[in-house]
């Protein structure tokens, strides 16, 4: 066959849909050859013998069923595959064949036909038939062809045999006849060829151009999800920098903000930040609608979903417990918490705990992967609050530890001072007590002049008693106490200490206390401290000068709430080693520490204030630090040193 298909899918979708109108436009040819041979047979009855005619005719009609009976299977056929499409045109075209060849029987009708009005009529039946196959069969023009020449042949040449030359001229015309009608089918067929690949390229642009279609809609589809995906990022990320950037808030705020933060942007009514401990779950700060839980409840980690998600390699989330195997989770069955989205806290390396927003109702939308990044997000930045945290309270406790032992350094520094400051109310106290006692001795003594006498016992005692009270208060480890104090009190309670370490160095110690200064917010024992450092640092920078040896304390307002300076008169400080001396273990002296200077630095900073140096005009140096006025602070800003 000349239109078998081929390897290419274009021409063997082309055959198939050939094969396809073949047997669509079959049933308009077999119904017209049932209706013309019994007519044909009747308009002969009367002059061919009946045998033949019946025998003709039942031939006929034979083929024409069969016919019928292939456009019946084919119509019946799996129309989704075309692997027989061939072997259906073959069946087809040889039961066309078969018919062409019945209608050429027709030549024994001529024969036995004397009538040129019979032969004339017989003719023109066959013409036409020959021509509705034109219509109906050049789908497949091999099968066209099959079904004409053995329907046209036959008689044609007959009549060209024939002496008469009016038949001889109808053989002709016969011949002419079928030459137009396979030129005619030839035409249509390359027509319809020509149009069915016209059409199927129509249609494969047409499902390629739905197809780019399709994924042009899915791509922008996908873009406009990432870009809603990505607008999501940013909204969430900038709800959480607001939360851990808001100034001046203790970390556990920011974690009760964060948590608020992520029930409102989950969808979750629950906020929970937890500890875990072996099979212990202690919750540490929640947020819960009705207050059922919070801080200190603990529970047994098997029946919570943070069980599984301290288990999970990635944050762990569920919209709908009851409608998943989870409803058989003890948490579900014991809590009835329908969704959830959790992730394990690390401290360092260790695992601390979970942080996780639940519900007890199921939440309509599943959670996006900007949720599951949020929140590991978050999970990160507790664990580095918390670090950050215990590491605060550790460098808190070695801090003290040292301020502590500066405090003792300083009094041991000091020890031959109180030593001597105590030795002269104990040795006025014997004086007095030895008077008194000769006096009683000698006779009788005037009740106002032993009144006198253990009066001034009594004032030198006091005078004892409190000054080995303020060595107690002053070398104590206690908590820092923020207070609201006047600077003129914090130096009244220590002007002894002052006093008795400039008089024994022989420094001249002058105060200039404005008036009317605001209170401050301070724990008065470290501010005492840093002035007692700066005061002892003073006295040791005056040691080298010749001549009289002056310090001058001084308080006044200035804008950064009250700043205090101590002045000396000392050979001054190198411009070099002024940014060094609040350093560690950094010190001038042979026999120093390097830890007064340093360890004022932090009192001062933690109070919200600050200290620098600068050099005087004249001779020595000045310290400065400033103490934000009590009206303008209600807490210190930074992390407080626990002295």
């Amino acid at each position: 066959m000349n239109a078998a298909p081929t390897a290419k899918p274009l021409a063997r979708r082309i055959f198939t849909e050939q094969v396809r109108l073949l047997y669509v436009q079959a049933p308009l040819g077999t119904i017209a050859s049932l209706l013309i041979a019994p007519l044909l047979a009747l308009v002969h009855w009367d002059i061919v013998p009946h045998a033949i005619l019946l025998g003709w005719l039942g031939l006929l009609e034979a083929t024409v069923l069969a016919r019928l009976a292939l456009i019946a299977a084919f119509r019946r056929r799996d129309a989704d595959t075309d692997v027989d499409t061939e072997r259906w045109a073959r069946r087809y075209t040889w039961a066309c064949a078969a018919s062409g060849a019945c209608w050429g029987g027709c030549i024994v009708l001529l024969i036995l036909t004397p009538s040129l009005v019979y032969q004339s009529f017989t003719a023109l039946v066959l013409g036409g038939v020959l021509m509705g196959g034109v219509l109906t069969m050049t789908p497949v023009l091999v099968t066209y062809v099959a079904y004409a020449l053995p329907l046209s042949l036959p008689p044609v040449l007959w009549l060209l045999l024939q002496d008469n030359p009016l038949r001889a001229t109808m053989g002709a015309t016969g011949i002419l006849y079928l030459l137009l009608a396979l030129g005619t089918a030839q035409h249509y067929h390359q027509t319809l060829v020509r149009s069915l690949r016209l059409a199927l390229e129509n249609a494969g642009l047409a499902q390629s151009f739905a197809a780019a279609k399709e994924q042009a809609e899915a791509g922008n589809q996908q873009l406009a999800e990432q870009q809603a995906a990505l607008r999501g990022s940013v909204e969430a990320m900038r709800e959480l920098y607001e939360v851990i950037s808001t100034p001046r808030r203790h970390p556990i705020d920011q974690v009760q903000a964060m948590l608020a933060m992520g029930c409102q942007r989950f969808g979750l009514a629950i906020g929970i930040l937890s500890h875990v401990e072996a099979d212990r779950y202690e919750i540490v700060q929640a947020i819960t609608p009705g207050g059922e839980i919070g801080p200190g409840d603990i529970f047994a980690l098997d029946d919570t979903y943070c069980r599984d998600t301290l288990r999970a390699k990635e944050p762990l989330g569920f919209e709908h417990a009851s409608a998943s195997d989870r409803r058989r989770h003890p948490c579900y069955l014991k809590l009835k918490l329908e969704a959830y989205l959790g992730a394990p806290v690390r401290v360092g390396e260790h695992v601390y705990g979970t942080l996780n927003f639940s519900s007890f109702r199921p939440r309509s939308a599943p959670f996006t992967t900007v949720d599951r990044e949020l929140i590991q997000l978050m999970a990160r930045w507790v664990g580095s609050a918390l670090e950050q945290e215990r590491m605060t309270a550790t460098a808190q406790r070695q801090q003290t530890l040292l301020a502590h032992a500066s405090r003792l350094n300083t009094l041991g520094e000091m020890a031959s001072g109180l030593a001597h400051e105590i030795n002269q109310p104990i040795t006025a106290i014997s004086l007095y007590a030895e008077t008194g006692l000769a006096r009683l001795r000698n006779g009788p003594i005037d009740p106002a002049e032993l009144r006198e006498t253990l009066e001034k016992i009594a004032a030198q005692s006091t005078r004892t008693h409190a000054i080995i009270q303020q060595v107690r208060h002053f070398a104590r480890q206690s908590k820092p106490q923020y207070l609201t104090v006047r600077v003129s009190a914090l130096l009244d309670d220590i002007a002894d200490f002052l006093d008795m370490e400039t008089r024994r160095h022989h420094v001249h110690l002058r105060q200039d206390i404005g008036p009317d200064l605001p209170p401050v917010l301070a724990d008065p024992l470290q501010i005492q401290q840093v002035i007692l450092n700066l005061v002892r640092n003073a006295v040791d920078a005056t040691g080298t000068v010749d001549g009289p040896r002056a310090i001058l304390l001084s308080a006044h307002l200035g804008p950064d709430g009250v700043e205090l300076a101590i002045q000396d008169n000392g050979p001054g400080l190198d411009p070099n080693l002024l940014r060094q001396l609040p350093h560690p273990f950094f010190t001038t002296k042979p026999d120093g520490l390097g830890l007064g200077l340093s360890i004022s630095q932090s009192i001062v900073e933690a109070h919200g204030g600050r200290l620098w140096a600068t050099p005087n005009r004249g001779a020595g140096a000045t310290f400065h630090f400033t103490l934000p006025a009590a009206t303008r602070l209600h807490r210190p800003e930074r992390v407080e040193v626990t002295l």
